[in-house]
């Protein structure tokens, strides 16, 4: 009878122990990239819902910055807005704020109006837009309305 030599040690069971340590790094870079992409999607969102409030925030100034109605009711005190059932709200998000009569003065610089014949209103618009998840957003704008000199 012929003896057979022996070339490797005995290796048995060492496929599987190599199996089992690939599944388990396999198994951790998974967990990894789920948890990445987990927090790239809530960042996302983060940013999307901010943008919504401050879009709500600036459609607000816009209103307030064209609506002679306010600029009429404001005198030498303040109004909220919006005014008389006008609604900003767009799907999740809302507007609302106030109106501020702050001075009268000679128009701004730039505005290519005569300091001799008419004067500006001074007025500051503070607004704070709502939106989804309970994100807010706050803008304030100093408006300068040009009216005649008396």
């Amino acid at each position: 009878m012929m003896k057979t030599k022996k070339i490797a040690g005995n290796e048995s069971g060492m496929a599987l122990v190599i199996a089992l340590i690939a599944l388990f790094l396999m198994s951790m870079l998974g967990g990894i990239v789920f948890t990445t992409s987990s927090s790239e999607m809530l960042g996302a969102k983060n940013y999307r819902v901010m943008n919504e409030a401050l879009y709500a925030a600036e459609r607000g100034v816009e209103y307030a910055k064209s609506d002679p109605a306010i600029y009429a009711a404001v005198g030498t005190g303040s109004v909220a807005i919006p005014v008389g059932g006008v609604s900003l709200e767009s799907g999740a998000s809302d507007a609302s704020g106030t109106v501020e009569y702050l001075t009268r003065g000679n128009p701004p610089r730039g505005s290519g109006m005569d300091a001799t014949e008419f004067e500006a209103n001074y007025f500051a618009v503070n607004v704070e837009g709502a939106g989804p998840l309970n994100s807010r957003t706050e803008i304030e704008v100093n408006v300068a309305k040009i009216v005649p000199k008396n």
